[in-house]
């Protein structure tokens, strides 16, 4: 079942080559994407208030955050994320390359729709694709649903 149209995905991450691979994986699951990347929490910060370069910025139909970023981390982000009312409703994944999240991270309280831990090989980094391909999907079901 393909996602109806194009869908505008915000990664926050630091990582060039993490980069260049969630863009393999997106067109890899055949996504119909714009990407909007910020290099680290101060950018993430400055997006999600709206101030500066992100004035009028679009709002994203997922955000995919990384947990280690300059700035603000990963879980500053997400809280202020869920803090703001335009953002509330945007599915987050999480991605680190710890393969389990960090005791202060509250999944559940916050929202978030996968926590990913980064695969070591080309062929698991590729199937994340379809998974943030089926959390879209589910997304907007939800909230045709409503």
């Amino acid at each position: 079942m393909p996602v109806p149209d194009r869908v505008h995905i915000l990664l926050v991450g630091d990582n060039s080559a993490d980069v260049y691979l969630f863009r393999k994986a997106l067109a890899t699951a055949r996504l119909e994407f714009e990407l909007t990347v910020l290099e680290d929490g101060g950018q993430a910060m400055a997006y999600i208030r709206g101030t500066g370069d992100y004035a009028g910025s679009p709002l994203p139909d997922l955000a995919v955050i990384d947990l280690s970023l300059p700035k603000n981390d990963g879980i500053q982000i997400l809280e202020a994320l869920r803090a703001t009312a335009r953002f509330a409703d945007v599915p987050v994944v999480i991605s680190s390359s710890s393969s389990a999240p960090p005791p202060r991270l509250d999944l559940k309280r916050l929202n978030v729709s996968r926590y990913i831990s980064k695969p070591p090989d080309l062929e698991g980094f590729l199937d994340i694709g379809l998974v943030l391909k089926n959390i879209l999907l589910q997304h907007r079901t939800q909230r045709a649903g409503e």
